[in-house]
């Protein structure tokens, strides 16, 4: 079992609280215009010259793009008449939209193509039968044997020296003891399954860090011998055989790499380009109609086309990125809360909430007026401590016909540093951003000689101390004291969701079992609607697929808003336990948990019969749903750093309930703790 500890005491918590912008007709009007006629239109233009350039295909070898760079091509494109009155917010904004595509594009390039070089050093260099071995270094098999056997033992050596970090932990006793009854012939075939899924996980981990230092050896040793004992070691899975070698599992092998790599091949031909959102429908309809009327030239010419007929369409503009300082805070005489925005100074908008969220709102309107009174005095306060950290003005869908500025409503999502809330948390950014500060004045000053950039760099710096002095006044709140020897841990399931357990790691007893169904409580329904609505979109998408139609069908948000009540059940379970830390499933074993879940229920329904339970595991497949176990990870993370409830990761055991499974991951996490900080 492994697991590794993360602590949330230095990281930003940044949350985000949405409303709607209410204003006079005329406003909606002009603000729609502006997005869709300007901001809009510049940014698919930005999207298209970059690929252009011809220092593209450098970027693309980097695997980045510079800011400064896509301010060249936004200063280029702005002197055109159509993007000239534009305001220099919606400017940046663009800029740093398409930074974000393209880097997004480059690193999932970069990722292929390294996965491409990877199985192709592996065919070329690994992948050679014994007899090539023995004819590359000009001796015989024993001898290869010989020198593979010494190589491995090195290799493993070293990492017995290695220092024991997160993902290397030695399995408990309860789980040694487990092996010697198993020895003895005295283990149930329960205890069995655990004991083999606990040195399955220790043996996965040493196996990994095993072949890379193999692999290093084999790039970088000059000697023959020792790249062929290396290569030999690699093509049997890191061990010395003494079978004859099966020449067809060794072409079957070959072929499995030469399919992947044309897999990869055709997947970095086919990385189409960032393209943008088609708001006016053009592209739609320019393919639909050579459709209709023309014959591609080749079949790259045929994709294009067919792919841009089944892109979904928006009709929204793209959104704009706002800074804290860039928007106006105040209230009106009727008591409403207004803001309206730099480079936008004429258009004011109503904030429209509920009475749950105005107090966010009140707080922004409380930092603005108090940051804006202290720069006229000498006690100035720092911008880095105001709640608010940025904002994004956006257009959401919305149904009936007319004009689109009425059918659509114009929203503000608002994203702030939840540290910041109260009087401890913002000492503790305060104290944070202070120290970060005063390193980079003291290394500045080491220096006789700064340049100009410098010089400025060493006196905002300068001003941001003397402001970080002087703090907001906000209301303080008692930290949370958790107890180290209370742990919740959660087990993951694709029925069942979540299972949560709290387990007192003193007493080794479970304190409280929670399913999903307890969590939600009242709201458990809304689990189920969930269901069923990915049973209608599947079933929507379906049908969209055998009538060769595009599929616009979006995803609602109420499998979001169930994740966030779940993270905060947790959460709160976890505060009224006085819990230290929280264990979370790795996500990358969700998928081996599936399905052996989904496989144990075909044996256990359908048993003997392996062609019906294929069929069974299938079918269940369809009908069960998906779930985003990521995004449900972030939102517990996100809940627990409010209290700086640490959060830990570990290998979710496959054996066992749904509580077992949950309590030996603390207990797990537990152990793996002593035996990384008891050293």
């Amino acid at each position: 079992m492994s697991s590794d500890r993360k602590s949330k005491s230095t990281v930003p918590v940044h949350r985000t609280i949405r409303c709607h912008l209410d204003a006079s007709e005329d406003i909606l009007r002009k603000v729609w215009e502006e997005m869709t006629q300007k901001n809009t239109p510049l940014i698919l233009q930005l999207l298209k010259s970059v690929s252009e350039q011809p220092e593209f295909e450098a970027n693309k070898e980097k695997g980045e793009i510079t800011k400064k760079e896509i301010v060249e091509l936004r200063k280029a494109l702005t002197k055109n008449p159509e993007f000239e009155e534009q305001s220099g917010r919606l400017r940046s904004s663009a800029e740093s939209f398409v930074k974000e595509v393209y880097s997004s594009w480059l690193t999932l390039y970069q990722k292929r193509k390294r996965q491409k070089e990877g199985k192709e050093y592996l065919l070329k260099n690994i992948l050679k039968s014994d007899v090539e071995l023995i004819d590359e270094s000009n001796s015989d098999l024993e001898t290869i044997r010989s020198k593979a056997q010494e190589v491995l033992s090195q290799s493993e050596e070293f990492i017995k020296q290695l220092t024991i970090n997160d993902e290397d932990v030695k399995p408990t006793k309860s789980a040694r003891k487990r092996v010697n009854k198993n020895i003895n012939n005295k283990s149930t075939d329960a205890e069995q399954r655990k004991n083999s899924s606990s040195t399955n996980n220790v043996a996965k981990n040493k196996l990994e860090k095993l072949t890379n230092i193999l692999y290093e050896i084999h790039k970088q040793t000059q000697d023959i011998l020792t790249r062929c004992a290396v290569a030999y070691l690699i093509k049997n899975h890191n061990k010395i055989s003494s079978l004859e070698e099966d020449f067809q599992k060794l072409e079957k092998r070959r072929n499995e790499k030469i399919v992947e790599i044309k897999r990869l091949e055709n997947q970095i031909q086919d990385n189409r380009l960032p393209s943008g959102r088609d708001i006016t429908g053009e592209r739609y309809s320019e393919a639909f109609g050579n459709l209709i009327n023309q014959v591609p030239k080749n079949n790259q010419e045929w994709e294009d086309w067919i792919a841009n007929l089944s892109k979904k369409i928006s009709q929204l503009p793209y959104p704009i990125d706002y800074l804290y300082g860039d928007l106006t805070w105040y209230k009106n005489d009727t008591g409403n809360i207004i803001v309206y925005f730099n480079g936008w100074s004429e258009y004011h908008f109503k904030i429209c909430c509920n009475k749950r969220q105005r107090h966010f709102f009140e707080r922004f309107l409380e930092d603005y007026k108090a940051f804006k009174v202290s720069q006229k005095g000498e006690e100035k306060l720092s911008g880095s401590l105001i709640t608010l950290r940025s904002a994004q003005l956006l257009w959401q869908q919305g149904e009936g016909k007319g004009e689109p500025w009425k059918v659509h409503k114009l929203a503000l999502h608002c994203t702030y540093d939840a540290r910041l809330w109260t009087a401890e948390g913002t000492e503790e950014v305060r104290k944070e951003k202070t120290d970060k500060a005063q390193k980079r004045v003291s290394k500045a000053e080491e220096n006789k000689k700064l340049e100009n950039n410098q010089q400025i760099q060493l006196n905002k710096d300068k001003s941001s101390l003397s402001r970080l002095n002087n703090s907001f006044n906000r209301p303080g709140k008692l930290i949370y004291q958790g107890q180290s020897n209370i742990i919740v841990g959660i087990s993951f399931h694709p029925i069942e969701l979540a299972t949560v357990v709290i387990v007192d790691i003193n007493t080794k007893k479970v304190l409280v079992c929670n399913t999903v169904k307890q969590l939600l409580g009242n709201a458990f329904h809304l689990l189920s609607r969930r269901r069923r609505q990915q049973v209608h979109f599947r079933k929507e998408r379906e049908q969209a697929q055998k009538k060769d139609s595009p599929c616009n069908i979006g995803e609602s948000q109420l499998g979001e808003y169930v994740d966030k009540l779940l993270a905060k059940k947790i959460v709160e379970l976890a505060r009224q336990y006085q819990a230290g830390c929280i264990v979370l499933p790795r996500l990358k074993d969700i998928r081996e948990i599936r399905a052996s879940a989904i496989q144990a229920k075909a044996e256990t329904k359908i048993p003997g019969d392996v062609n019906a339970q294929k069929l069974y595991v299938k079918e269940y497949n369809r009908q069960i749903h998906n779930w985003s176990y990521n995004r449900l990870q972030e939102f517990i993370k996100s809940k627990a750093a409010e209290l700086k409830i640490s959060i830990e990761f570990g290998i979710q055991p496959h054996y066992g309930t749904l509580e077992e499974q949950a309590r030996d991951l603390a207990f797990y996490a537990y152990q793996c703790r002593i035996n990384t900080f008891g050293r």
